[in-house]
């Protein structure tokens, strides 16, 4: 899922310095928070049916984040208040011809890209269904509850900028402005926010570390769960997802090593305890002090699985 459109909110104040102050440019961390697969639509067609009539269900996603949601990482579940696709006429939901509750994508899900100026994807689906064959007089009103479920990834990449103390020294003489870090995020529905402290880094020496700060949130009002929790393969789909999967984001780092040395509690798997914000925090190291300044290319992935759902519901009249 390298496939991401980086959406850039960048805000530029320049600072003046005060005594005792290094004057900097302050670039906040750009956080983009909002959707990846989403329902933007879910209706039962009609919406008022006689017992033993048929009925569509239709569901239509549309990829709103900013990373690619492969073929098969990825699909819709269709749930009932009375649904069995080979149940019992007179109390279920069935069909002729549908054989799943599941529907896949049929295609990787592409986000937009504004660059070229290419929509996100979209996809229609849809179930065949006959309403139950209540007794005359008997009116019922049934739910349909449609899931999407897939694995997605959010990506800050950015820069940091790292100055020898000689050179900040000849900053704050001069006045001169320094860089502070920069950092874009793809939207995504885990919101994922770095920063640097110090901002700018500033080092006198080999050795010397910074903080580094990365704040994970669950922002796409759905449910966050380990990347692979889920089995989508076609026809062996299993949805169950265990309370030791819930709430869980991968995160990778990729810095140069030869510039900056990260340490493992930064990365790899993090809980989200009842689905709240966490927040992360370790000691980088920088391994040599630059000889002026330096800009060093830093990039961060959360990866993991989400499902969101939407409700109808749809009256059953017994004839």
């Amino acid at each position: 899922m390298k496939k991401s459109i980086i959406l850039s909110v960048l805000a530029v104040i320049l600072v003046a310095g005060c005594v005792g102050e290094i004057p900097f440019i302050p670039i906040p961390s750009t956080f983009i928070g909002g959707n990846g697969l989403t329902i933007i639509e879910f209706s039962v067609e009609p919406s008022e049916v006689y017992g033993g009539s048929s009925a569509r269900v239709i569901v239509e996603v549309e990829n709103k984040g900013g990373a690619l949601v492969e073929e098969e990482k990825g699909f819709v579940m269709l749930i009932g208040s009375a649904l069995d696709l080979d149940g019992d006429e007179d109390m279920y939901w069935t069909s002729d011809t549908e054989t799943s509750v599941y529907k896949h994508f049929g295609k990787d899900m592409k986000p937009a890209d504004p660059v070229r100026e290419t929509p996100s994807d979209t996809k229609r689906l849809s179930w065949s269904l006959k309403a139950p064959d209540i007794d005359a007089g008997q009116v019922k009103e049934d739910i349909f509850i449609g899931r999407v479920y897939y694995d997605y990834e959010t990506t800050v990449s950015g820069t940091i900028w790292i100055y020898s103390q000689d050179e900040a020294d000849a900053a704050r003489a001069a006045g001169r402005a320094m860089r502070s870090s920069t950092f874009t995020s793809t939207a995504g529905p885990v919101g994922v926010e770095v920063k640097t402290s110090p901002d700018p880094v500033v080092v006198e020496g080999d050795g010397e570390t910074f903080v580094l700060t990365i704040k994970l949130s669950s922002v796409g009002g759905g449910t966050l769960y380990k990347a692979g929790g889920v089995n989508y393969t076609d026809g062996s789909e299993n949805e169950e997802i265990t309370e030791d999967e819930l709430n869980w984001v991968n995160v990778d780092i990729a810095a140069s090593p030869s510039i900056l040395t990260i340490p493992g509690e930064c990365e790899g798997d993090q809980e989200l305890v009842g689905g709240k914000d966490v927040t992360i925090t370790c000691d980088v190291t920088v391994i040599s002090e630059p000889a002026t300044f330096q800009g060093v290319p830093l990039t961060v992935t959360a990866s993991y699985g989400y499902f969101t759902e939407r409700t109808v519901s749809v009256s059953v009249s017994g004839r």
